[in-house]
């Protein structure tokens, strides 16, 4: 989809993108902006510990309930992330 004649139109990708080295593949591939989904939902700051920390590692899953509530994530969604296979360690 890079070689395409976008003209004005913005390609953007999202899915399995989850360390900076991931990223900036994708970015050097040719694609205009990325959508974080789990990354951001693990570090709420990976934008930004990218920035500082190109060799930035995320945590491994299954993560603890308790990071989730340090990164902000309600008791709401950490219940419905529950329920993905491997995501949230079992207390």
């Amino acid at each position: 989809f890079t070689d395409l004649d976008r003209q004005n139109v913005r390609l953007g990708i999202a899915g399995q993108i989850r360390t900076p080295k991931e990223a900036e593949r994708a970015l050097a591939a040719g694609v205009d902006w990325i959508m974080l989904g789990r990354a951001a939902i693990l570090h709420h700051d990976f934008p930004l510990q990218q920035q500082k920390n190109p060799d930035f590692s995320p945590v491994n899953l299954p993560v603890s309930r308790e990071h989730l509530e340090k990164e902000g994530v309600s008791e709401k969604f950490i219940k419905y992330l529950s329920s993905w296979e491997g995501f949230v360690a079992e207390s």
